[in-house]
């Protein structure tokens, strides 16, 4: 079917989502209307942002109305389910989504490439339903949102403005720049629920903006701690409930931790440590030259003071008695 508001979304659906759990109950309902300046005032947002999601929404057909709306019966069960339980709010989700026609003429085109980029969705879009869109950004906005739904239940692999039919094997082999302390990586996993969560709520959990909570989490994900799913959602690994149990010693858990570290990609680092004599200064050195970057001096003292503490936490490296420097205990 073709959505009968001829909507298409606007909003990524992880931000939609945050704004819908955001909704007084009582305005989640068949029967009372609202406005999108009360629905504004509701939930602290900006008109606009109101009036995009309210765009949205309508797009799945989750609201209906002009100037005074009301949610559907999806619409109301979905805002519901996606509060507490997200698998089976995705899985209404889904349903909307392999009904609506414009989500069809992505999904075919995507079968058909094998990967979309977010411009090519909304320059789809802009061809098949005659929209007078013209601006790159505006393309790219609504090309993200439709991606990211896809996403979401499942139905494509959407990572850096492309969706891709099949998942791309191999990203699991990164070696982000160290970013997180030892400390914050094991606040990071602990903050995180056996279901997983998404970014926003762990970026208020934790109190770190999102985007350094991201690389941070990258870092994790190259440990082996913590997965990816899907965009903006991480769970823990096996390997990150272990080292988080405690029924674990902290000996035990150093030892966890420098397993994982000397079997992640980080290892490449560790093999190029002189066996003494290891100071920040080498260190960074070492990182700039496996990255193959130029860095700052603050920006490599930074990384490399990240990476030491990393290296001190798992017994890897020890003081040198009346030095500045540390020496390799063990690789």
């Amino acid at each position: 079917m073709t959505n009968s508001s001829g909507c298409f979304p606007y909003l990524r659906i992880g931000k939609t989502n945050e704004l819908l759990k955001g909704i007084p109950l009582q305005l989640v309902s068949e029967v009372n209307e609202f406005s999108a300046h009360g629905l504004a005032e509701a939930i602290d947002a900006s008109t606009t942002t109101v009036s995009n999601l309210i765009a949205t929404m309508k797009s799945l057909d989750f609201v209906e109305g002009e100037r005074k709306f009301r949610f559907t019966a999806v619409g109301d069960r979905y805002t519901i389910l996606i509060r507490n339980e997200e698998e089976e709010a995705k899985r209404v989700l889904r349903h909307q989504v392999e009904k609506i026609e414009y989500f069809q003429v992505i999904r075919q085109r995507l079968d058909e490439k094998g990967k979309l980029t977010i411009f090519e969705i909304g320059s789809q879009i802009v061809s098949q339903y005659d929209k007078k869109w013209k601006n790159p950004l505006t393309l790219k906005t609504y090309g993200a949102a439709i991606a990211s739904i896809l996403d979401f239940v499942g139905l494509g692999y959407y990572k850096g403005g492309v969706i891709s039919a099949e998942k791309v094997e191999g990203e699991e082999r990164a070696m982000p720049a160290p970013y997180p302390s030892a400390d914050k990586i094991f606040r990071i996993l602990n903050a995180l629920s056996p279901s997983g969560v998404d970014i926003h709520t762990l970026s208020r959990s934790l109190e770190t903006k999102e985007r350094r909570l991201s690389p941070e989490l990258a870092c994790c994900q190259a440990l082996g701690f913590v997965g990816h799913p899907r965009r903006g959602f991480y769970v823990l690994t096996e390997a990150g409930k272990i080292i988080i149990s405690p029924f674990m010693s902290d000996d035990e858990r150093k030892a966890k931790f420098t397993g994982y570290l000397v079997q992640s990609t980080y290892k490449r680092v560790i093999d190029k440590l002189p066996g003494d004599e290891i100071t920040v200064q080498s260190l960074g050195n070492i990182l700039e030259s496996e990255y193959g970057k130029k860095w700052s001096g603050l920006t490599k003292k930074t990384y490399a003071k990240k990476f030491l503490n990393w290296l001190r936490f798992s017994g890897l490296v020890e003081k040198v008695k009346g030095e500045k420097g540390y020496k390799l205990v063990f690789v």
